[in-house]
């Protein structure tokens, strides 16, 4: 095994922890969901807090998943990514058959960056992402059981 290999299989474990307590928060703050604006404003601090992880847990999912997982998978594949944009990894990845949709994780990473750039905002606004991030967690859980299973079709993990 190569240094990289070792890396790509290194990370796939800690976005498989990530996506582990990225379901918990999903199932944990389930019952929330779909958010309407009486439950956002009654939102206890302890609800608040689990919100803000399940968003947390969300975007480090994302991040790690563009950011390690397609880089080492691109390595392994012998592909020149120094200088691609991360919508042109997300395409590289559909291409090789690691991910169904590039489309699709680019509107998760999408999300992902009205979450991390959050600036005061109008509560209606902060409702529609909190609703959204149900859905593309789903997505974005699914979408690492897809590089998964590109890997082991690949004979690069167990």
């Amino acid at each position: 095994m190569t240094k990289e290999h070792d890396l790509l299989l290194s990370s796939l474990e800690a976005c498989r922890q990530r996506i582990e307590k990225l379901r918990f928060s999903v199932e944990k703050n389930a019952a929330l969901f779909p958010m309407d604006t009486q439950t956002l404003a009654a939102l206890s601090d302890e609800q608040e807090e689990s919100v803000d992880a399940l968003i947390l847990r969300y975007s480090q999912c994302v991040s790690m998943m563009q950011d390690q997982l397609f880089r080492g998978i691109a390595y392994i594949e012998q592909e020149d990514i120094s200088d691609k944009s991360n919508r042109d990894k997300t395409l590289l990845m559909e291409k090789l058959g690691a991910i169904k949709s590039a489309e699709d994780f680019g509107t998760a990473t999408m999300l992902r960056n009205k979450f991390s750039h959050h600036y005061p905002e109008e509560t209606s606004d902060r409702m529609e992402r909190l609703n959204l991030v149900m859905g593309e967690s789903k997505f974005v859980v699914d979408c690492f059981a897809e590089i998964s299973n590109y890997l082991k079709r690949k004979g690069l993990v167990n």
